[in-house]
């Protein structure tokens, strides 16, 4: 490959050369020499903040979660996502935000919608009752994963039954330890 990039370089100079005194030609290689500056700056950026991401993520302890206020538990969520190759990532979460507080795409291409609580007791069974609603709501199809650091209620888990996935607090541990993130449901 770098023998046909190396000549395909110098046939490029060549006629480059040849048709130097033409202003069109010049104006052609600096738009292509702005377009490729910005492909690779976007490539250099993107790449940067994931390695970020990840170098964030792997620092944070389940014990770092205790720390954190609401709104940074849903970035570290939305970050975990990210890390474990979900795409279209976007903190949605506040008074207005339709009971979620993330939306996603998972790997496999289906939506989701994460609710996060960053609580100092378990989560009780209206909380569940509530984004269940959501989902059969303005979220309906979207796949369901509530996410709570200290994990939920007895009745909240039969609540739930299989219309979501719940993350507690010690999934949420081995998550973030890369060891086993969360099983979605099957299509």
């Amino acid at each position: 490959m770098l023998p046909l990039t190396v000549v395909a370089l110098f046939v490029g100079l060549g006629w480059l050369y040849e048709n130097a005194d033409r202003p069109l030609v010049w104006l052609f290689v600096a738009l292509v020499s702005v377009v490729a500056a910005a492909v690779l700056g976007w490539w250099a950026w993107s790449r940067i903040r994931r390695a970020r991401e990840r170098w964030i993520v792997s620092r944070t302890g389940i014990a770092g979660i205790d720390t954190m206020s609401g709104t940074e538990f849903e970035e570290h969520v939305a970050r975990l996502l990210r890390t474990h190759g979900y795409t279209r990532v976007a903190v949605v979460g506040g008074a207005s935000d339709g009971g979620v507080d993330v939306r996603a795409q998972t790997p496999c291409g289906r939506p989701l919608a994460v609710q996060c609580k960053r609580w100092r007791k378990p989560v009780p069974p209206n909380e569940v009752r509530a984004f269940l609603g959501a989902l059969a709501g303005s979220h309906r199809g979207y796949v369901g994963m509530f996410v709570a650091s200290n994990g939920f209620t007895r009745e909240a888990v039969r609540e739930a039954g299989d219309g979501m996935v719940l993350v507690d607090r010690h999934d949420l541990g081995l998550w973030m330890a890369g060891e086993r993130a969360p099983e979605l449901p099957p299509l």
